[in-house]
């Protein structure tokens, strides 16, 4: 007889164990997949940040967890969404002690972004959205700093919306701003919130260094 070393059932022949799948073999099959990899890092910090029990956490309790599904649809949930900073967004979901179930919700993430979007510091805000531009410019074959002025509003939109692109670098340089003015009002009911322009000109006139930098940073780089 041979015995599956996951799930312990038996088989008459080595061949058909060769093909078996159980569902505890499936997931260390997929162990180094991406998705798996950062359902387990999620699952590391989720005890580290509120259990506190010293143990260390290795694949074979994440495995037998009740909780793995959950944790891999989540994984699953940051690939799909190519997600800004998933550490800091697991960070976010535990932190801010939001349901297991409810971590994929768009509604979490729209609230994550957000509140990057707000403590971000000036030139990594500059930085990650500069990046964007470049990234744009690659896959249209246009210099990165015709974006504001080229590039689509869904696409535009989807940047704001998922936090692609800065409040820091859309509100002080010209483009951006006469971008957003080109918007139509439905379209701005889908950014407005995002975007926030009464908590923006508040840091703006609360950081006028940090504002300077970045004015000098995308003039140089012609945006």
């Amino acid at each position: 007889m041979f015995e599956c070393q996951y799930c312990h059932k038996k088989f008459k022949s080595e061949k058909t164990i060769m093909v078996h799948v159980c569902e505890p073999k499936r997931r260390y099959m997929n162990k180094n997949e991406k998705y798996s990899r950062l359902a387990f890092y999620a699952f590391n910090r989720f005890y580290e940040l509120t259990q506190a029990t010293g143990k260390p956490i290795d694949f074979d309790m994440f495995a037998k967890s009740k909780f793995y599904l959950g944790f891999t649809k989540f994984g699953k949930h940051i690939m799909n969404i190519n997600a800004i900073n998933p550490e800091e967004f697991v960070d976010f979901v535990i932190q801010n002690s939001v349901k297991l179930d409810k971590w994929t919700s768009d509604a979490v993430y729209n609230t994550y972004v957000q509140e990057l979007n707000r403590k971000e510091s000036a030139d990594r805000a500059v930085e990650r959205s500069i990046l964007l531009m470049q990234k744009w410019g690659e896959e249209y074959e246009r210099p990165f700093n015709k974006f504001f002025k080229e590039v689509s509003k869904p696409l535009a939109i989807h940047y704001i919306k998922s936090g692609r692109i800065s409040p820091w670098v859309i509100f002080n340089c010209d483009n951006g701003a006469e971008l957003v003015d080109s918007f139509s009002d439905s379209e701005l009911v889908l950014i407005n919130d995002y975007l926030e322009p009464n908590f923006w000109t508040r840091k703006f006139n609360a950081r006028t260094e940090d504002v300077q930098f970045v004015k000098m940073i995308l003039k140089k780089a012609g945006i």
